[in-house]
This record gives C-alpha cells, sequence and structure tokens, in this order.
C-alpha cells in the first residue's frame, strides 16, 4: 500500500501483488483488510469524481495519516511523501469532498464545491513534467472550469499564465502554512 501512494488501485491489483509472493489472499480479504485500515485510522482513501458508481467504489487512491508509515516501508519516497502530506492537509480542511479526476486526464485532487484542482510535483523544473502537470489542468478546466488551479512543489514557487488561465506554484512549506 506505501508503494501504491499516489495511483488509483484496485482490490483485485493488491490480492494479485501479494499472491504473486506466495501468499494466496482474496480481493475481498483485501477490502476487509484496507477497511480496517481506514476504521483505525491508519490510512484513507479518495474516490475518482468523474468515475461511475461501480468504480468510485472499487478504484480508489489511498493515504497513509502520517507520513512516517510510507517512511517505514519505502526508501527514496520524495514524491510519495509530498503527494501523501498534500493529501493529509487536504483531507483535514475538506474532509468530505476532496477527490482525484480521472478520465482521459488525472488530476491529483479536486474539490467539486470549490472547483480547485491540485497536482503535485516534486520539482516542475524539467520541462516534461512541467508541460505534463500544467496539461492536466488545463485539461479539467476545459470539463469543468476551475476557479483556481494549483501545482504543489518541493520548493518552487511560480505564477503560469497560459490560455486565459493562471495556475499557481507552491512550495509546499507556503502552501501547507496558508492553507
Amino acid at each position: 500500500m506505501a508503494e501504491s501512494v499516489m495511483q488509483p488501485v484496485t482490490y483485485h491489483r493488491i490480492a494479485a501483488v501479494v499472491s504473486s509472493s506466495g501468499y494466496k489472499i482474496k480481493p475481498d480479504t483485501v477490502s476487509e483488510y484496507c477497511q480496517y485500515l481506514a476504521d483505525s485510522f491508519l490510512m484513507f482513501s479518495i474516490e475518482n469524481f468523474a468515475a461511475k458508481l461501480q468504480e468510485k467504489v472499487s478504484v480508489k487512491k489511498y493515504y497513509f495519516s502520517d507520513n512516517g508509515f510510507i517512511s517505514l516501508f519505502v526508501t527514496d519516497a520524495e514524491t510519495l511523501l509530498l503527494e501523501n502530506l498534500v493529501a493529509i492537509t487536504l483531507r483535514k480542511k475538506y474532509p468530505d469532498e476532496l477527490a482525484y479526476f480521472s478520465t482521459n486526464i488525472e488530476v491529483d485532487f479536486y474539490l467539486p464545491e470549490h472547483k480547485i484542482s491540485y497536482q503535485v510535483a516534486y520539482s516542475i523544473r524539467d520541462s516534461a513534467t512541467r508541460e505534463r502537470e500544467v496539461r492536466a489542468l488545463m485539461r479539467i478546466n476545459s470539463y469543468i472550469p476551475q476557479n483556481q488551479m494549483l501545482i504543489i512543489t518541493y520548493d518552487e514557487e511560480d505564477t503560469i499564465e497560459t490560455d486565459g488561465c493562471t495556475i499557481h506554484v507552491a512550495p509546499v512549506w507556503k502552501w501547507v502554512m496558508g492553507v
């Protein structure tokens, strides 16, 4: 689960990963264990806002309630830790609204009632990464006009103006202080 932070996962996929290591487990058992983790406040999940009901229930993104758990299981996890921290912060402020958005695009976090979209990238200094993150935000904006679009990074700050839209790039420390 720690390695799956940032990615939508299914119970079937997790069962297959565990089963490939020699321990047979059924997707129903994985579902129960995930619920135990959520009930004990060790993890929480968010749904795909753009998905059909069946997929909302079966394909979710999971995050840990404390970044320390990721550090226990994954080495060189800077990007995972950054996205998990953003998830924790957003969940504290918007516990019933937080989702992600995935159809032909994937936006890391989406607040439908506020129409705010977030992408998380450790750095956008690389032009390909910058283009990918901006493109995702612009595409969701074309589906549902956004009130605000942000890219949260480790330490970069910028304002990107494109096609009449403004995307704010904020370092995580500054963004967390302002949330």
